[in-house]
């Protein structure tokens, strides 16, 4: 049986998918649940008397903000629910983010199908790394992985660090991309048996302000000039 190859992104596209659902899910769950309590609340107050409630209400005005306590309970339910829903969405936004950057870049890519390059996509890596965005192989046997990153702006490096510029201040990333890079490099050179794998940081949608060739050993690309960086290392 042939093995189908992977699509660029297809990975990050089911994990927006799965993240849609669990917003979906949140939210109409809350809203169910609260829907059941609510018309539990209305079944057990049915059976006390509305003169005898009033009555009570009149010689404990404390009962009357009891009764309301369950619809308090219920209202923050609903905005409990609504938050996790809208967290979730968003991270299903960031995901497919990242998914079209990855299509994109990989779109960049396929002149060099035609002269012998292949690409696998999504290749999944052991020890919590996750997947590798790109795994590259050059008709001279050399091997690639490159970590595909969405984020926008302009990125430039203090000589250890990426970091993005805004303005005329630095913003850090979340996370240092160069030591990721290079985790992948070795897992995949582990999983592959490879003699050596070259680690590449790709922005599908940043400017890239890096002039050293390598950054802890790491090349730094923009999506624009990664067709090329590859061909010229060959």
């Amino acid at each position: 049986m042939v093995k189908r190859r992977k699509k660029a992104g297809a990975n990050i596209r089911n994990l927006a998918l799965n993240r849609r659902i669990k917003a979906i899910t949140s939210v109409v769950g809350g809203f169910a649940t609260a829907i059941a309590l609510h018309v539990l609340f209305q079944q057990l107050f049915a059976f006390i008397p509305a003169d005898q409630m009033a009555e009570a209400s009149q010689t404990t005005p404390s009962l009357r903000y009891l009764r309301l306590l369950p619809y308090g309970i219920l209202g923050l339910l609903v905005l409990g629910s609504s938050a996790n829903g809208i967290y979730w969405w968003t991270r299903a936004n960031q995901a497919a983010q990242g998914a079209k950057g990855e299509e994109d870049t990989a779109q960049t890519l396929e002149s060099l199908e035609q002269r012998g390059w292949t690409f696998d996509y999504g290749m999944a890596l052991g020890n919590r790394l996750g997947d590798a965005d790109i795994v590259c192989t050059s008709p001279t046997g050399k091997a690639y992985v490159v970590d595909v990153k969405s984020h926008r702006g302009i990125v430039a490096t203090d000589g250890k660090l990426l970091y993005r510029r805004i303005g005329d201040s630095k913003q850090a990333f979340e996370k240092d991309f160069l030591a990721a890079a290079m985790k992948q490099a070795l897992q995949v050179k582990q999983q592959k048996q490879l003699s050596f794998v070259t680690p590449i940081v790709a922005f599908s949608d940043a400017k890239v302000e890096v002039t050293s060739q390598k950054l802890r050993g790491v090349y730094v690309v923009e999506k624009a000039n990664l067709a090329n960086l590859l061909q010229s290392l060959g």
